[in-house]
């Protein structure tokens, strides 16, 4: 049997090449035949877009993370004072990095 080049998996983006011309992909397990084309990517996603996506992951995430702690600690302290101010601002600022968030995880979908 003749091995793929040049190839990838549909599925994930896995580079194919040196498998054998049908199977499963190694990395997510769809099923690939390089002589029907089933399966097969016409062009795989590179080590570098692919680092980029995972970064911006946890940069959305992160953001949303930050904005949620930022947001408790503004109702921890007005509830603790007593004084609506405080939940207040920290709203403002949550919902300013949500909309961040949503910016950024909103740009995974360009890489």
């Amino acid at each position: 049997m003749s091995k793929i080049t040049g190839k990838s998996c549909g599925g994930c983006g896995y580079d194919l090449t040196g498998l054998e011309n049908q199977g499963p992909c190694p990395e997510c397990g769809s099923y690939f035949d390089a002589w029907s084309g089933e399966g097969i990517a016409n062009r795989g996603m590179d080590k570098h877009k692919r680092g980029d996506w995972v970064v911006r992951l946890f940069q959305t995430l992160g953001l949303i993370f930050f904005a949620l702690i930022i947001l408790g600690v503004g109702a921890l302290f007005s509830w603790k004072s007593g004084n609506a101010r405080a939940l207040v601002m920290t709203s403002v600022v949550s919902l300013l990095l949500l909309a961040s968030a949503v910016v950024t995880g909103l740009s995974l979908r360009r890489l």
